[in-house]
């Protein structure tokens, strides 16, 4: 209903609306909002001096010699300056028509050196254009037609640009009919040093398309990186971070998918670069989730990027556009107009909305109207959003401490309580506590099992195994009709659960922490050694024998404990092989070692060569007999196994094999199947090798063999064939 009545008034409204009005009651301006106040609004026709456009992309520029703000708007025909000395009263100064006049429902604009640089995508022959935006300074009769001061023609069309600020460098991704090789719609990276001299500097591709991404001097905690140029794209299907320090030689540093993914669309660090918050386009659409999801990565491991929460609001809408500035997240969210999350907390994944501006209150689904993008770090706090429907809005954040402490969870004792305080100066007209159901948050009521949903105290007096580390949060409205929540708190706790994994390499055990419920923890390693209170740790033994591992757990209400045996013993040598290429006289072998608790290793190819490479590759220069010897070792000892190779033998086997061999699809995505032609060949086993060497499956094997590999992740694979006469051969498969 309250969408309805918004829509009536916005239908007498002008096209341009002036005057500053806070949100009270819900309504700013009569569009829909809370704790954001609403200065103005343009609608698309007025930016762009004729109708039929649609608004797309927003950045901002502020100018260094005067101070003043100026919004950066795309339109499907061009990009428009607006000018905001006065945020309630905008001056469009001009507009910068799209090249050749094409039109393009993508396009976007960002600022580097006082200069924007503009892209269009589906839009061939566009390129990116360089716009001087001093000239903004010295308009007297706006609004002004520009044109463009250069021109870069390396890409014909691209979806996105991205700038490092502290680097005189572009990043053009989702790019068509790109130049120099790089064609995959990666980053396409420029030397904008010079703006209105553009050149090509290099290519990341290594992961295929990127849809957008951002580009940081890295200052995280990583120390591998720190100083250094790093990507963070959006690819699609997975969050990929890249190393761009030297962009004629960019480097993958890590990708990750996650569960319920549509299309992986944009993403921004912290401003501690020690989370990534990122978001999905299509999830929403696809039915995948019921409300708009947020995702929030820990990224203080740049090799290992881990998703550790998953954040659903309250409405229905496909997200867009999201930055972070000031430990606040702002999010385009289409249809719900931009909403703002507390990122204060976001490391222990306690998200708080915080408030919100719905640029189109025409409706609230999943589709492709409403708020494109958003601008919040101009210094003034202004907040400039572009709507695809609605046009340009200058709005501002007036964000309320109301609440002056939080629930806090405090003891495990029945009856357990939880308070939220407020400040005085607000006048508090409702308080509603609310139990989160792993998705959302619902309001309770007052029963067997809650008391005071509607005070500042909630006594839960049922304690039961459902509600075990149940969160639960307040929602204060004052008397303005403003919305505040409190961080959210576990209500109930049991005690904690130990659980762990063990991985041993050698004498040294890796112990993984998969404890619930715990805020400390105490490691005994069975040694007499020293005891550990790390989360999750590594330990190595000084001499051979068994051991006990035990895990104690420990929170507010209790602990428990886990012990595992392990046994320390030498290695057990042995490796499989597998010819990768012939050459003329010279023959290629992959050399795979199959040894689990070995700390080092030593390869003997019987040519005079050696290596110390766990899966080497080596050449042979002539056919003959060669043994090779593998010697492993550890704490407890030596072992050696040793194998002589006739290469003549193995190349008539292998040619005779692989000749009766089909394996398809190829690439495949979670299936894989395996075909002996001739039955005369009977297929022993198949070892499976990940791209890094690993061995990750060992199968027995018929003439007709189906793998299901769903699990595997994207990438090259090894399969090493062996029938049962010891024949050996090898093919190579990639999944999608």
């Amino acid at each position: 209903m309250n969408k309805l009545i918004f829509t009536l008034l916005l239908s007498f409204s002008l096209t341009i609306a002036y005057s500053q009005t806070p949100c009270e009651n819900g309504s700013a301006g009569g569009y829909p909002c809370n704790q954001v106040d609403f200065y103005s609004h343009i609608d698309n026709a007025t930016l762009a001096g004729t109708s039929g456009v649609e608004g797309s992309d927003i950045w901002g520029w502020t100018d260094p010699q005067s101070g003043i703000e100026y919004a950066l708007m795309a339109q499907t025909n061009g990009t428009v300056f607006i000018e905001l000395s006065d945020p309630a009263n905008p001056t469009i100064v001009g507009r910068l028509p799209s090249h050749n006049n094409k039109s393009s429902a993508w396009r976007d604009v960002k600022v580097y050196n006082n200069f924007a640089f503009i892209v269009a995508d589906n839009n061939s022959g566009h390129g990116m254009q360089v716009f001087d935006l001093s000239k903004l300074r010295n308009v007297t009769n706006p609004p002004q037609n520009f044109v463009a001061d250069a021109r870069y023609t390396g890409v014909s069309s691209a979806h996105n640009v991205v700038i490092n600020p502290s680097k005189g460098l572009a990043y053009i991704v989702g790019a068509r009919g790109a130049s120099n090789g790089c064609g995959e719609g990666g980053l396409h990276i420029v030397n904008i040093s010079n703006p209105l001299n553009p050149t090509y500097a290099g290519c990341f591709d290594a992961d295929g398309y990127t849809h957008d991404a951002q580009v940081v001097t890295y200052s995280g905690p990583d120390q591998t990186y720190v100083g250094k140029q790093i990507a963070f794209n959006s690819n699609e299907n997975t969050i990929t971070i890249a190393d761009v320090s030297d962009p004629s030689n960019t480097s993958l540093i890590s990708k990750e998918g996650y569960s319920a993914s549509a299309y992986t669309h944009q993403s921004w660090v912290t401003e501690d670069h020690r989370y990534l918050i990122s978001n999905d386009e299509l999830d929403e659409i696809n039915g995948l989730v019921d409300n708009t999801r947020t995702l929030i990565w820990d990224i203080q491991d740049l090799d290992n990027p881990t998703l550790i929460r998953e954040y659903f609001s309250d409405r229905v809408a496909i997200d867009h556009n999201l930055y972070v500035h000031d430990n606040v997240i702002f999010q385009s969210n289409y249809q719900n107009g931009v909403v703002m999350l507390d990122a204060k907390k976001v490391g222990s994944t306690n998200i708080r909305e915080l408030g919100y501006f719905d640029t189109f209150p025409q409706g609230d689904n999943t589709s492709f109207n409403g708020s494109w993008s958003n601008y919040p770090f101009f210094e003034s706090g202004i907040l400039i959003i572009s709507d695809i429907d609605n046009g340009f809005f200058a709005v501002k954040p007036n964000i309320k401490d109301v609440i002056t402490s939080h629930p806090e969870f405090v003891s495990c004792e029945n009856p357990t309580t939880l308070n939220v305080n407020t400040d005085d100066q607000f006048e508090v007209s409702e308080y509603q506590w609310q139990l989160f159901d792993g998705a959302h948050f619902n309001d309770i009521q007052d029963n067997n099992t809650y008391d005071g949903v509607n005070s500042d105290e909630l006594t839960i007096t049922n304690e039961s195994d459902n509600l075990n580390g149940s969160e639960y949060r307040c929602k204060v409205t004052i008397s303005t009709g403003e919305i505040v929540y409190s961080y959210a708190s576990n209500g109930y706790q049991s005690p904690p659960i130990a659980d762990f994994d063990i991985s041993l390499m050698g004498n040294t055990v890796t112990l993984t922490n998969n404890s619930t419920g715990a805020q400390s923890f105490e490691w005994d390693f069975g040694d007499e050694s020293a005891l550990s209170s790390e989360n999750s740790t590594s330990h190595s033994y000084a001499e051979c024998g068994s051991y006990t591992i035990t895990l104690t757990a420990s929170s507010a209400c209790g602990n428990t404990s886990l012990s595992k045996e392990i046994t320390i013993t030498k290695p057990v040598s042995h490796f499989s092989y597998a010819v990768i290429q012939e050459e003329d006289e010279s023959i290629t072998f992959s050399f795979i070692s199959d040894v689990q608790n070995a700390n080092s290793i030593l390869w003997d190819f019987g040519d005079g060569n050696t290596s110390i490479e766990e899966n080497p590759i080596h050449t042979y220069s002539s056919n003959g007999q060669y043994e090779v010897k593998l010697t492993t070792s550890n704490t407890c000892g030596d072992s050696i196994y040793t194998e002589v190779l006739d290469l003549d033998l193995i190349l008539s086997s292998k040619n005779i094999l692989e000749q009766n061999l089909k394996v398809f699809p190829n690439p495949f995505n979670t299936e894989l199947k395996i075909e002996a032609l001739d039955n005369s060949y009977e297929l022993n086993l198949i070892e499976i090798y990940n791209a890094a060497g690993a061995k990750i499956e060992q199968i027995k094997a018929a003439n007709r063999t189906s793998i299901s590999t769903a699990h595997w992740k994207e990438g090259l694979y090894l399969l090493v064939f062996t029938d049962i006469e010891g024949r050996k051969a090898v093919k190579r498969v990639v999944k999608e």
